[in-house]
């Protein structure tokens, strides 16, 4: 490696909601370096880690207004330029240079204040890759500092580099794992020939992180600088968490190269269910803890005007993306409401076939198999997280009515029927699946009650909800339903069931039908995770993308006085065998030998 780093620091003063890049550095670096003074001691070889932070891609805002996070049968959007219209169509290729999507920015700046002018996740996997090795290749250099701060660099270095690995794993699949900085003369590496090989390099990172990283910052020496500000900071518990999702996903079957959409790696699901005990067991320490019914929405967005400026997520934060501030992070709440209601002329859409298939009945059964479901009245006793996340035709859409008033009092309660002031084609702006998503805001959202600029909604990359959802799921492939593991206490029917007694809904059935059982794992994960950016991921780890019930998108036609209710076909996504990964950059497949392009691009 070169002797001098060049411009390694340009630290983002607003990472982890600090006030000031000072918090660990004396100064502002911005010259070539000493490698020996950039490691020197905690606060330099902290300041070089820290860049890391600005690398995590936040897929909520990562394209400024334009951001869409939705690529399954989870939502449609009402523009064709929108980035789901090119996955619909199958347009794989358009990742490379369309400025609508979190995979690539090809105009970026790792170091820009604003996450939508920093790289994709392409672009800034492989750089944060790099830094990651460079840490870790140096990490001797720190010779004044304690060992703990010294594990607390090391711990996180090894949690980025498994993190961004597992990145780029999750979109374009396989890709050879690097541990070290790579020279310009050696950098030809062959792409391996499973999954499995890198997700298992990734495994041991992860395991080498949740040894050296701490439970909480604020009570680790090394944080005591920032304490009261490390919210965002990699944690012990975030690389269980991270460790045991990449197990699962390396489990699953389009990672096994299996065409079963039940068949997993039993293995794989059973070290992943040990790494998912481990945040479980901290969740028990008092490190972690599930949001309640009556405040789960702030984990979704805060709202200013009641509990001041603070991040989403409370106690189920586990990780996520740096801290936004300023305006722009009401964008991603904006793409989800009414035109009508704020200033987005694009918006994406709760479609209705996702809402048919898995917001079930408060009975805990689905649509399909709950006696209850009546499909002349189709909105009665459902889930509860149907009304909770899901605006309905007539539900009040301004806090303060009077705010609406004169020409606006059409604005006052949703008119999602056909004719309705909020219905495409009635009006341009309306909503096309007969829908609106709330989860990221408050009723108060809109221009009317002026306090669009008081919400902060923020996509969490890991919270404890998920790590529930993912234990149920390799915990029955690994034990089945009804059978703990050694490493704790809790089968996957008790895991699901925690979920749904918050929400006050059914225990889950089907214990003792594996794909039924399977079945109802996923379509709890559908519901509780909706519209967070995970469902396109979902469909094809788990090999459902080609089958036509997961490529119809569609709305409800209804009239006023709800006499009927007809199902529309919206879009019909474009699923083939190829659209299970992303092509590499074809220049990337054509430098040499053994980077082979993904099938079939």
């Amino acid at each position: 490696m070169k002797n001098y780093l060049t411009k390694i620091f340009g630290l983002i003063c607003l990472l982890l909601g600090m006030s000031s890049c000072e918090d660990y550095l004396d100064k502002t670096i911005e010259t070539d370096l000493d490698k020996d003074e950039v490691f020197k001691n905690f606060n330099n070889a902290q300041g070089f880690v820290e860049e890391m932070y600005a690398m995590v891609v936040n897929y909520g805002t990562a394209t400024h207004w334009q951001s869409y996070m939705c690529y399954g049968d989870d939502a449609v959007g009402n523009q064709a330029w929108q980035f789901d219209y090119r996955i619909d169509q199958g347009r794989y290729w358009d990742w490379m240079g369309d400025i609508g999507t979190y995979f690539s920015d090809p105009d970026y700046d790792t170091n820009a204040d604003y996450p939508f002018d920093r790289a994709g996740v392409w672009q800034s996997s492989w750089a944060g890759i790099r830094k990651a090795n460079i840490a870790i290749q140096n990490i001797d250099l720190m010779v004044d500092a304690t060992q703990e701060e010294k594990d607390a660099v090391l711990g996180q270095a090894y949690f980025f580099r498994a993190f961004f690995h597992q990145e780029i794993m999750k979109f374009w699949g396989r890709i050879p794992y690097i541990d070290e900085p790579l020279a310009s003369d050696d950098w030809q590496l062959e792409r391996p020939d499973t999954y499995k090989e890198t997700a298992l390099a990734i495994d041991k990172d992860f395991e080498m992180a949740a040894q050296l990283l701490p439970e909480s910052w604020d009570d680790h020496p090394a944080g005591q600088k920032t304490k009261g500000a490390n919210q965002f900071r990699a944690t012990k518990g975030a690389a269980w968490a991270f460790k045991g999702k990449n197990l699962l996903f390396a489990a699953s079957p389009l990672m096994i190269e299996s065409t079963n959409p039940y068949e997993y790696d039993q293995e794989l699901c059973q070290m992943a269910v040990d790494a998912f005990a481990e945040v479980l067991k901290l969740q028990d320490a008092g490190y972690y803890a599930l949001a309640d019914w009556e405040n789960y929405q702030g984990v979704f967005y805060s709202f200013s005007g009641t509990t001041g400026y603070r991040y989403p997520g409370g106690s189920e934060f586990i990780f996520s993306q740096s801290g936004d501030t300023g305006w722009f992070p009401r964008f991603l709440a904006q793409g989800f409401q009414l035109g009508s209601h704020c200033e987005q002329r694009d918006t994406q859409f709760p479609t209705h076939n996702y809402i048919h298939y898995n917001f079930g009945m408060a009975d805990g059964l689905s649509t399909e198999d709950s006696p209850n479901y009546d499909p002349s009245n189709p909105w009665e006793g459902r889930d509860p997280r149907l009304y909770k996340w899901v605006i309905l035709d007539g539900e009040q859409m301004v806090e303060n009515l009077g705010a609406a008033s004169g020409g606006d009092e059409v604005h006052r309660y949703a008119q999602f029927y056909d004719g309705g002031a909020h219905r495409y084609p009635t009006i341009d702006l309306g909503t096309t699946t007969g829908y609106v998503c709330k989860k990221w805001y408050g009723r108060s959202f809109n221009w009317f009650d002026n306090q669009i600029g008081n919400y902060l909604p923020f996509r969490l990359h890991m919270r404890l909800t998920d790590v529930y959802l993912m234990y149920a799921e390799a915990a029955h492939m690994a034990y089945g339903a009804q059978q703990s593991p050694s490493s704790y206490s809790l089968t996957a029917e008790q895991a699901i069931n925690v979920l749904r007694d918050r929400a006050g809904v059914g225990p889950i059935q089907f214990v003792g039908d594996p794909q039924k059982f399977m079945d109802e794992v996923r379509r709890e994960r559908a519901v509780e995770l909706s519209w967070e950016g995970h469902r396109w991921m979902d469909l094809r780890r788990w090999r459902l993308g080609e089958l036509d019930k997961y490529k119809m998108k569609t709305g409800l036609r209804f009239d006023e006085n709800h006499t009927y209710f007809t199902e529309e076909l919206i879009r019909t996504k474009v699923f083939d065998e190829k659209h299970y990964w992303l092509p590499f950059p074809q220049n990337d497949t054509e430098l040499y030998a053994g980077f082979e392009q993904n099938p079939g691009w």
